[in-house]
């Protein structure tokens, strides 16, 4: 009779709307917010769980209606009179949301990791174990959404539920440690180190085999739902306390100077340790990746290249080295290095780069260093009117548009630094200058007049045969 039923549910959920309908739309709408982005095998994992959170919602209601059905509606009397009973019924549900449930979630999570695989070369490093938990997630909420529909029945209780659990998942990067006690939890930065995500798979079964072993005992106590129920609270206390116990990755004191010391010791090996960095020469540039970023390397180089290529020949020998920076761990000075972030993809990216680059080339990156006063960080560094602004504004447009961006914080990272501040006359200047034909050989050959910070625009435009069209006076508070 279970046998039987089991068929029948399964067919039933297989062809279910809500579910498959869930499927696609979460499907779609993860990989159109992250379809800007280069695929990182540390970060889209994770990402995927988004998808077993709301897919676990429509499969949860689906089975807590299901299994709900038989006690509305005059049905009791109706199946009174047929052989199976009301615990058969429960059983082949048990059965057969679970399996549609993963089965629906391996397709939208394995058919969003193909597509970010197949988006590019991918960085960072895949924990096996992200995935399965996606899964696992929504087998949890096939479970529930049967102990739901069995203990209440109430139509509106499976909706209850989800908008319970959708409340605290929403809220669970203010509950610490703590989140690690739902189902899912998508608070992850790619420098941070690896989760707990093992023991969360172990937590979730557990769980998930809890509610089933509930759904069952509604009906009579009987030893095996009994023992089920026993065994899974015993392993998901242990799994749970040992994954909300994992230590957070640093401990900022309030009123001191955060230093590598206040970093636990994952951290300082990884991004501080004597292997934390993967190295590779390419075309006269040392690229220096985190290990797992190596593959997005070639792509930097297409943003820093072109700049480098334009500087003079002794200015390209001293070029640094281009060296991926953690947003969170930035305790070390890296101002003497070209800084790629931990993403990539974003069209901004390549221009951070870029000016990366040619600030440092141009010398602005040492001249706001000189400015920047932590106690006023938002003390402007004017570079207007200033020669070597121009120039760096056209090594940028070698890569992307000089008028893109008016403003920079020069420590995009960690925003240390006040910022450079440039006008239209600087921006007109350096795309007449794009437009000149011998442009890069009048730069090269006048270079160390057009980078000092005392050379104004209207001395240099004679140098670069460029007329005057703008009016460029030096800043109020001349970045020098």
């Amino acid at each position: 009779m279970t046998r039987r039923l089991f068929l029948f549910e399964t067919r039933r959920l297989a062809r279910h709307p809500l579910v498959w309908g869930a499927t696609v739309l979460v499907l779609a709408l993860q990989t159109f917010l992250s379809w800007d982005q280069q695929p990182d095998l540390t970060m889209d994992p994770v990402n995927a769980t988004g998808l077993a959170t709301c897919l676990g919602a429509a499969v949860l209601i689906v089975a807590s209606l299901a299994t709900s059905r038989d006690g509305r509606h005059g049905m009791p009397e109706s199946l009174a009179g047929l052989p199976g009973r009301a615990e058969h019924r429960t059983r082949a549900l048990l059965l057969a949301t679970p399996l549609v449930a993963a089965l629906a979630a391996a397709v939208a999570v394995g058919g969003y990791l193909a597509i970010r695989l197949l988006s590019g070369p991918a960085g960072g490093r895949l924990d096996v174990w992200e995935p399965l938990t996606a899964v696992a997630a929504a087998v949890l909420a096939a479970t529930l959404g049967v102990a739901v529909g069995r203990w209440t029945r109430w139509l509106i209780a499976g909706p209850l539920v989800v908008a319970v659990l959708g409340v605290l998942v929403y809220m669970n990067p203010t509950n610490g440690q703590a989140r690690w006690l739902l189902p899912v939890m998508q608070v992850h930065r790619p420098d941070w180190p690896d989760r707990p995500s093992a023991l969360h798979l172990v937590y979730v079964l557990a769980i998930a085999t809890f509610f089933g072993g509930l759904a069952l005992l509604r009906h009579r106590v009987r030893p095996a739902p009994a023992v089920a129920v026993v065994v899974a609270l015993a392993v998901a206390v242990p799994s749970g306390a040992t994954a909300a116990s994992t230590r957070p990755p640093a401990q900022f004191p309030t009123n001191v100077e955060l230093t590598i010391d206040h970093v636990d010791s994952r951290v300082r090996e990884r991004y501080f340790g004597p292997h934390a960095y993967r190295c590779t020469e390419r075309q006269g540039l040392t690229y220096c990746a985190f290990p797992g970023y190596e593959p997005w390397i070639p792509l930097w180089e297409q943003a820093v290249q072109p700049v480098v290529a334009a500087l003079p020949a002794t200015l390209r020998a001293r070029a640094p080295q281009v060296r991926q920076t953690s947003p969170t761990w930035g305790l070390t000075d890296d101002s003497g290095v070209i800084r790629p972030p931990m993403s990539w993809g974003h069209p901004d990216q390549r221009r951070i780069l870029a000016e990366d680059a040619a600030f440092w080339a141009t010398g602005l990156y040492d001249s706001a260093a000189k400015r920047f006063n932590p106690s006023r960080p938002a003390t402007p560094c004017d570079v207007r009117g200033q020669a070597r602004t121009a120039v760096a504004l056209w090594l940028i447009g070698q890569v992307a548009p000089p008028e893109a961006r008016r403003q920079l914080h020069v420590d995009h990272d960690l925003g240390r630094l006040s910022g450079l501040d440039w006008g239209p006359a600087e921006i007109g200047y350096a795309k007449q200058l794009l437009a000149s034909p011998g442009a890069r050989k009048k730069v090269q050959a006048n270079w160390d007049t057009l980078v000092k910070p005392t050379t104004t625009i209207d001395q240099a435009l004679p140098l670069l045969g460029l007329e005057r069209k703008f009016d460029a006076p030096m800043g109020a508070t001349p970045c020098l």
